[in-house]
């Protein structure tokens, strides 16, 4: 994000400044020497009054972030802006948070920051910083649910600013709600929009995925699906929400191929219980048992120890803090594939962020030989202590709200894999007592081979060995053991 020029008072007013320590800051500043001058600033705004403790405000924030030190230059202009517009310079002091919040790509603060402060004058800020402004507190409102007030902030952002993919998602996630058929341009656009960021391309790809399937338009639903990178963040959700919209379109081949590809050895660490209880009910609407049966059996096998592991890790009721120290790289408490399914969530990864953005603002100031050791540097880094502190433990409850989010899903389906079970034993029995050949019908039945595109694949029989440039593209052939269907 380019930064935008640091507005600089007339050298004039060093001498107009009625305190002495604004003053000796204010040449400082003039002169560059900024780590002196955010110093003087700060000492300035603790003896000075009026206007010109106002200004010493203002001059610590911007001497920070000419230091290149972002968090440290947000939470100067975030108390300013705290004292509300009453405070002379509290508009510059919204562009400048706004500012540093886009270098920080912070979702978690900053839009908390605008919420409680913003009123109508924050529409004579420059483009740039409103959009930044309104499009934090689309996202904002939308995740607490208030829909109005996410599509008026959302309306807000103008089409030629940085801003505008992320105000185009959130309008692209009301429509879905209310008019799907709106969204499906929408996140087509923002799918293709180059200055978004590729994660929310994605994103959108997959929302767009979500929406056809919505509409029932399930062909074109698993053609976008299709279009998320192979082994991108989110390609597991594809391969899993695919599926079903090839089940539903008539191509239980193409919905067993996805399903074949999030379970191979590559993929082996997602999270994706429900792909076994679908390859259940698929193998089961065609009766056959044996297949069901094996799905059944992997499923308790590899899920029912991993939510066992996690409703303990629940039951202990430790700090919030503690559960994101559960998702740091070799903690054995979580299982491996709860671990990464946490660890690449967007909200998880953009906490994550943060704290990396912090900790190499704190190694800065520690290497920086006019910060280190003195009171303005110690002051720095407590505030970014204290920053970390808070954001592992809302990192924390956010983890702690998806493991027990995990435990229900598969609490849910080790309900539906019962039912599977027994509706498979009923058919067992059925056939049993009808004496219906099941092997025979079977080696009546040919399979053929699967269509292929015109141009650009081949076709390769799997013989139980993994290839890379293989996967996302398997498909099955079955064959039918349900007698009714003979009849």
């Amino acid at each position: 994000m380019p930064r935008l020029t640091i507005c600089l008072l007339l050298v004039s007013a060093a001498a107009a400044a009625q305190d002495p320590a604004l003053a000796n800051a204010m040449q400082d500043f003039n002169a560059g020497r900024n780590a002196r001058a955010a110093a003087g600033f700060r000492e300035a705004a603790g003896s000075a009054s009026g206007g010109d403790r106002a200004t010493a405000e203002l001059y610590e924030a911007q001497s920070l972030e000419r230091l290149g030190l972002p968090f440290s230059a947000f939470l100067q202009y975030a108390r300013i802006v705290q004292q509300g517009p009453a405070h002379p310079y509290w508009l510059k002091a919204m562009e400048g948070a706004a500012r540093e919040a886009g270098e920080l790509h912070d979702d978690v603060l900053a839009p908390n920051l605008f919420e409680k402060a913003w009123n109508e004058q924050v529409s004579a800020l420059p483009k740039e910083p409103q959009a930044r402004v309104n499009a934090s507190l689309a996202l904002l409102a939308y995740r607490a649910g208030r829909y109005d007030a996410a599509a008026g902030f959302a309306a807000r952002v103008p089409a030629d600013t940085q801003s505008w993919p992320e105000a185009r998602y959130v309008a692209g996630l009301l429509a879905q709600r209310a008019e799907p058929a709106r969204a499906v341009p929408i996140f087509t656009e923002l799918a293709a929009m180059q200055n978004a960021s590729r994660e929310l391309r994605e994103l959108a790809m997959l929302a767009l995925g979500r929406t056809l399937y919505g509409l029932r338009r399930y062909a074109e639903a698993g053609a976008a699906y299709a279009r998320l990178p192979r082994f991108s963040r989110h390609w597991d959700e594809a391969l899993f929400e695919g599926a079903y919209a090839d089940l539903r379109n008539g191509d239980p081949g193409g919905a067993l191929g996805r399903l074949h590809s999030l379970r191979s050895p590559h993929l082996s660490d997602e999270f994706a219980p429900e792909s076994l209880s679908l390859t259940a009910i698929i193998f089961h609407q065609r009766c056959l048992y044996p297949e069901v049966r094996a799905a059944l059996a992997q499923f308790d096998r590899e899920y029912l120890p991993m939510r066992d592991q996690v409703k303990k890790l629940l039951a202990l009721d430790l700090p919030a803090e503690e559960h994101w120290r559960m998702l740091a790289a070799g903690d054995p408490r979580l299982p491996p594939a709860v671990q990464h399914h946490l660890q690449k969530n967007e909200r998880v990864a953009s906490f994550r962020a943060h704290l990396a953005a912090l900790d190499r603002e704190a190694a800065r100031i520690r290497s920086d030989g006019s910060l280190a050791g003195t009171a303005l540097g110690d002051d720095l880094i407590d505030g970014i202590a204290q920053q970390k502190q808070l954001i592992a433990q809302l990192a924390g409850r956010f983890a702690r709200g998806r493991l027990l989010d995990m435990a229900r899903l598969v609490d849910v389906l080790e309900g539906d894999k019962e039912l599977i079970a027994f509706e498979t034993l009923k058919g067992e029995k059925e056939m049993l007592e009808e004496r219906y050949d099941a092997s025979a019908r079977l080696a009546s039945q040919t399979l053929r081979r699967p269509d292929l595109p015109p141009a650009g694949h081949e076709y390769w029989p799997f013989d139980g060995e993994y290839w890379p440039d293989e996967i996302g593209y398997y498909r099955y052939t079955l064959k039918d053991a349900c007698p009714r269907r003979q009849e």
